[in-house]
């Protein structure tokens, strides 16, 4: 079932569902720890043993038992290092002299810290302890059997030392989400207009932890564009931009629609609002808009939430000039700089790139139309006019 001219909300809900459905259909790999970060993981991980293994010491000091510690001094019987195999038992008013890391001795249950030691003629005297003070008891990190990392659990760098502290070198995950990316127009296949929305894709989507393949350009031909998108459904996902308006020679969604379904067309953001997303073959397609700006909110908006890539850095800056939106109905994304502690809406004069004059109309889609709005500090959404001072949401590019 088509959803047509549906809000950025909508969209969200129904990426979520697309996501659920094709983002796991891929294959099993075992790869090694080290070059897992990224990566999703094909099953879940459980310790294969208790963490610590013993008692072990938490600060540099003295092992005692708690109950010698009611009446000092103690007699300090030896020392005790990260890593020593100690067999020793602890004797009635003894105390041993312990390391971060070290196990405790069998008849230990407490540290007294190095700051609360004092050693006088060779006897060890300090404050009163209680039990299992400055001991991380055996287990206490994780027991045997015990789920550490779910499955489909995407590894970041602290899991990488949890990881390698179970004693796994290697581990199943999932294969990288394979995407072939081309772009439509008679005027990109023909050298007229360079193809700048096919390397930022694929940039995109290297971002998102995928494997983009570029398959080439197309002309605006009907069966041209068919054939295209049957060649990249041998992969996990199409993506291609242009011919998904409303134009005469605009074919990818009449394309979409005789090859297989288009389930979602048209969200109501400007720039971005032609995006197309159907299947074909049990593949997922998704067509974006051939403005540049247009491509990137289309995967900004929907493709990142498709990935779950990490949102972007939310920040608010007072905007420096008024936003004047022509038409309500939208949620509109402005490209801004940061300049002097304020935001600077990209294409008005005071922005490098000057397309509007004070108090005029902001149009994004003449904005839409330049490569250079993309070069901004981040951009804000709104979906009615903004006065000048106003403290706005910024998401942030850095």
């Amino acid at each position: 079932m088509e959803r047509k001219n549906i809000t950025l909300e909508e969209s969200g809900e129904f990426i979520d569902k697309l996501r659920n459905k094709f983002y796991f259909k891929r294959e099993i790999e075992k790869i090694k720890v080290s070059d897992s970060p990224g990566r999703e993981l094909a099953e879940p991980v459980v310790s294969r043993y208790k963490s610590p293994a013993r008692d072990t010491a938490t600060m540099d000091g003295f092992s005692v038992n708690s109950e010698d510690t009611k009446l000092y001094p103690l007699k300090i019987a030896g020392s005790i290092y990260a890593g020593d195999e100690i067999k020793y038992k602890l004797k009635k008013g003894e105390a041993m002299e312990i390391a971060t890391g070290a196990y405790l001795p069998e008849g230990a249950d407490a540290i007294l810290r190095i700051e609360d030691a004092k050693i006088e003629e060779g006897l060890l005297y300090g404050v009163p302890l209680k039990k299992g003070k400055y001991v991380m008891y055996a287990g206490t990190d994780y027991k045997k059997g015990e789920l550490i990392l779910k499955n489909r659990h995407r590894i970041r760098a602290q899991d990488i030392m949890m990881l390698h502290g179970l004693g796994l070198s290697e581990i199943c995950v999932y294969k990288k989400f394979r995407a072939a990316v081309f772009s439509n127009g008679d005027e990109i296949f023909g050298g007229l207009i360079r193809d700048t929305n096919s390397p930022m894709i694929m940039a995109f989507l290297k971002e998102f932890g995928c494997k983009p393949v570029f398959i080439g350009t197309v002309p605006d031909d009907f069966e041209k564009v068919k054939k295209k998108i049957l060649a990249g459904t041998k992969y996990d996902m199409v993506v291609t931009s242009g011919g998904v308006s409303v134009g005469k020679r605009d074919y990818v969604i009449a394309a979409m629609q005789e090859l297989g379904e288009v389930m979602m067309y048209k969200v109501n953001t400007r720039p971005g609002k032609p995006l197309a997303a159907g299947i074909i073959n049990e593949k997922l397609i998704f067509g974006l808009p051939g403005k540049p700006s247009g491509a990137f909110i289309a995967i900004e908006l929907n493709l990142r939430r498709f990935f779950a890539a990490a949102p972007r850095p939310v920040k608010k800056y007072k905007i420096s000039e008024n936003i004047k939106i022509s038409t309500p109905g939208f949620d509109y994304v402005v490209f801004v700089l940061i300049k002097n502690g304020e935001v600077v809406p990209m294409g008005l004069e005071n922005s490098p790139l000057k397309i509007f004059k004070k108090d005029e109309p902001y149009n994004v889609s003449v904005v839409a139309s330049s490569p250079r709005s993309l070069i901004s500090d981040g951009y804000i959404i709104t979906r009615k006019d903004i006065d000048k001072g106003t403290p706005v949401d910024v998401n942030l590019f850095f």
